[in-house]
């Protein structure tokens, strides 16, 4: 039997959208534009879902899904609106609906909240460890959750405690925004998952820093769940052009580790400290590389988390379990790390339910550059001022914009002065490679030596407040570095010498 839905918006255009949409979805649609009229409906018709409106001429959207909700309770709901708040957030969440959606949204979008409000919500359909592809059930509806094995899974216990996670996924144009969290099982888990999920959804309107969202939730978390009982979130921004992932951690039982395609792995830092305990608490964000190939991996495991800070258990051999597996898509790798954390022990196993979320890129790797020069600076530089020269004009045909080419060409220049004044002692010879590219839609620059290596960890930014302290031994090439060009990494050793990446978005000429 097909799914019943009930389209109730006094916009006429977007009604008959929608229908046409999910009719060819396989759903049973009616719509209309007069929410009287869809209480009418809905006392002749029972419907799995009604998608209305907030605020309609007569009756507003919160009283009409609560209207309904008196005559079929079991009726699902979701509320549309261009006029969204918070507090419509809470009252809508205290009325039973499922999810709080803002326009403008794309179809597709919907198409994925109702796939899930249908499936009788995330957890019911995570139990089942849901599959990697479309699939259609017997009533015609599809399981969308986790469309690829190699961009996202989840793999689960079946204990009370290990149902008690969520998360939501938002993509923004060329970023992905990411939330996971875990609840006590005191809580009542479904109104709490919706409020923290549409809060979620609701502040990347105002911004995209994981801190800011975190603080945000936690806020709303404090003033209106009244039992104090903590709330684990890790949330995370992925920026495809940056290829970063700034994210924030809050909680004991959330351990998660970044694996890049080199099976290089690395923990992610977290605050033990749990949110819905105080309004206030202080939330860090921090930024790490994530390359395409990268993967995310995210564990609710109480115990796991106690025995990795006690030392009891190494986070190195844990790291290892997870480089092992990371040729694998994301679906083999959590079934992987799972079955290795039961391997453990059997009270780490146990440790209140476990749960592995693997979250991949989803961007496809660059693999070759469309144009590439490479260039060697004889050690002591005779004729430095034309070698600048040269490299701008050959970036002249392929950068557009005249000022982002001169901040490239600018952060170059005190690569090399850095490199000049720090890699070779006095009259000692050498060489300074320079090397740039156009992948994609960035300019990669290298600027390396062989000289003898400087300590990163002793940098410090100079002070910008007095003009006397830009000097090269105080860091001034590095700062004006970073603050040009959109990601800098520096890798220094004495026996390698120093190489400068650098990397630039650009607008590219036509020709």
């Amino acid at each position: 039997m097909k799914k019943k839905i009930l389209l109730v918006d006094d916009e006429e255009t977007l009604c008959w959208a929608l229908h046409e949409a999910l009719s060819e979805e396989g759903f049973d649609i009616e719509n209309t534009n007069d929410s009287v009229k869809a209480l009418e409906f809905t006392r002749k018709t029972k419907y799995d879902l009604v998608i209305s409106d907030l605020k309609m001429p007569i009756m507003g959207g919160l009283q009409l899904i609560s209207e309904i909700k008196k005559q079929n309770p079991d009726t699902k709901a979701i509320i549309i609106t261009a006029y969204g708040s918070i507090e419509a957030v809470i009252e809508a969440m205290h009325l039973g609906v499922l999810d709080f959606i803002t326009k403008p949204f794309k179809i597709e979008q919907i198409k994925r909240v109702i796939y899930r409000v249908l499936s009788d919500s995330a957890i019911s359909s995570l139990n089942n460890n849901i599959s990697s592809t479309k699939s259609t059930d017997n009533e015609g509806l599809k399981n969308d959750l986790c469309s690829q094995t190699d961009v996202f899974f989840v793999a689960k216990d079946v204990t009370e405690t290990a149902n008690n996670i969520f998360y939501d996924v938002v993509e923004i144009g060329k970023l992905k925004a990411f939330i996971f969290g875990s609840i006590s099982h005191e809580m009542d888990i479904k109104n709490v998952e919706v409020l923290v999920k549409t809060i979620f959804r609701y502040v990347l309107k105002k911004g995209n820093s994981p801190a800011f969202l975190l603080k945000e939730i936690n806020q709303y978390l404090c003033k209106n769940i009244l039992k104090r009982l903590p709330v684990s979130l890790f949330c995370a921004v992925l920026d495809e052009r940056r290829q970063t992932l700034c994210y924030s951690i809050h909680g004991e039982e959330l351990t998660c580790f970044i694996s890049l395609p080199d099976k290089e792995v690395a923990r992610l830092e977290s605050s033990p400290f749990p949110l819905n305990m105080f309004p206030g608490i202080v939330i860090v964000e921090r930024n790490v590389p994530f390359v395409a190939g990268s993967r995310v991996i995210m564990i609710r495991n109480s115990a796991l988390s106690k025995v990795l800070k006690s030392g009891t258990i190494t986070a190195d051999r844990f790291k290892d379990a997870i480089s092992d597996g990371s040729a694998a898509n994301c679906e083999d790798m959590a079934k992987g790390i799972k079955l290795q954390i039961e391997g453990l022990d059997e009270s780490i196993a146990g440790g209140g339910g476990c749960a592995v979320i693997v979250l991949g890129s989803g961007f496809a790797t660059q693999t070759s550059a469309l144009c590439e020069e490479v260039m060697s600076i004889p050690i002591p530089i005779g004729n430095y001022g034309e070698i600048l020269e040269q490299f701008d004009r050959k970036l002249l045909p392929l950068v557009a914009d005249d000022c982002k080419r001169s901040e490239v060409v600018t952060s170059v220049n005190e690569a090399v002065l850095n490199a000049v004044y720090f890699a070779y002692h006095k009259d000692e010879k050498g060489d300074i490679f320079l090397k740039f590219s156009l992948l994609g839609d960035e300019v990669i620059a290298e600027v390396s030596d062989h000289g003898c290596g400087f300590d990163m960890q002793t940098y410090t930014e100079p002070d910008i407040t007095l003009y006397k302290d830009l000097t090269k031994k105080t860091g001034r090439g590095i700062f004006i570095m970073k603050q040009l060009m959109d990601r800098v990494v520096i890798q220094s050793s004495k026996e390698m010498g120093t190489a400068v990446h650098m990397a630039k978005r650009v607008s590219r000429n036509e020709d």
